[in-house]
């Protein structure tokens, strides 16, 4: 067929049957293992009704053997198609088979419980009880597969620019790294830079939304703004450091903002010897490693002596320079890809979801003929 739009009209309506989710399929039952005893490596991969893929591996329970599964998180309505051997996770997932591969095509069957499971109510409830009840169209095997395939192609695009994003991540990284750890005498931080610790804001007074009268991002220890105010304590282009929360967290600043009673903001003291866009890339870079230090458990944070005791390395300032233009091409590079490619990816998923809802929409018209 030339294309969907074909492959759907050729189907005459009287070779269209309808039948129900639980009646085209068995429930296989089988031992779960506890959250608690997730490993982020085993021999097998643990499948549950979370939202991620895979959430996490294990060496315990008795894996089900590799077939062709549809699992359906019964509270979470997350749909997922497995073809390979795992352990179950927690409670909640209803694994389910077809049960005649000669009548339904289980990639295929799969596409409709996706459709299906859209289709429930959400909120915290058992929902096999309506799944199981949902009919779902039976056009020919042949025709089945075509359906499937297609939303494969799409699936398979998705993935592969969700995988190029990563790449590019992982190799700016490197980048990163091999450029900020080179072989230049290290610096003590301390003789370098100062660090100041911002002033209390209080966060019912803050705008949520960033307007005409309160245009100044309100910086704390979190990762994006706590708020916007009327004022600002520090100018734009400038390095800050969360204190709390998300303690350890390098920003830089790109607006005037308020800095807040957990946010650090560092300053450098010589710009004869440290140029400040490699001191921000450096501090990136030992991001992981000041995350690693924070104390407390209720709230958690970092002291200014951790990050003052951190060793620089200090080549001559127009090598710092030079690596800070790099490194600021590479963040273009990559700030691009993180807006383009997730649009791209959310393109093709509208138009997967799409294709989709017509090729069902088209089997289903035949029903009310």
């Amino acid at each position: 067929m030339s294309n969907l739009k074909d492959l759907l009209e050729s189907v005459p309506a009287k070779d269209t049957t309808w039948e129900t989710i639980g009646s085209l399929s068995t429930m296989v039952a089988t031992d779960h293992i506890d959250k608690s005893n997730y490993r982020p490596q085993g021999k097998y991969p643990v499948i549950s009704q979370a939202s991620e893929f895979i959430s996490g591996f294990t060496d315990q329970g008795n894996a089900m053997p590799k077939d062709e599964y549809i699992c359906f998180g019964d509270h979470t309505l997350c749909v997922k198609f497995i073809d390979f051997s795992f352990v179950q996770g927690a409670d909640g997932l209803k694994i389910l088979k077809v049960r005649d591969k000669q009548t339904i095509y289980p990639k295929y069957f799969y596409y409709c419980v996706q459709i299906a499971a859209s289709n429930l109510p959400s909120g915290y409830e058992r929902h096999w009880k309506l799944l199981r009840q949902f009919s779902i169209p039976i056009p020919p095997l042949e025709v089945q597969k075509k359906i499937a395939d297609t939303l494969d192609k799409f699936t398979e695009l998705e993935t592969e620019l969700e995988t190029e994003l990563e790449e590019r991540n992982r190799q700016y990284g490197f980048y990163r790294a091999k450029l900020i750890h080179n072989e230049a005498p290290e610096v003590p931080l301390k003789d370098l830079v100062a660090i100041t610790k911002g002033k209390q804001l209080n966060k019912e007074l803050c705008s949520k939304v960033q307007t005409e009268t309160t245009p100044f991002p309100v910086i704390n220890g979190g990762m994006q703004p706590s708020g916007y105010w009327n004022e600002c304590n520090f100018g734009k282009g400038k390095i800050t450091i969360a204190q709390g929360g998300a303690s350890g967290f390098v920003s830089w600043q790109t607006l005037p903002f308020w800095a807040g009673a957990h946010c650090f903001v560092v300053s450098n003291c010589d710009n004869k010897k440290l140029n400040y866009r490699y001191l921000y890339y450096f501090l990136k870079e030992k991001q992981v490693d000041l995350q690693s230090q924070k104390q407390g458990t209720t709230i958690s944070s970092i002291s200014v002596d951790a990050l003052l005791l951190l060793n620089i390395p200090l080549p001559p300032l127009e090598t710092q320079k030079e690596i800070a233009d790099i490194l600021d091409k590479f963040t273009s590079l990559t700030s691009s890809m993180k807006v383009g490619i997730p649009a791209e990816i959310s393109l093709r998923q509208k138009q997967m979801d799409w294709y989709r809802d017509a090729m069902f929409k088209a089997l289903y018209s035949e029903e009310e003929k």
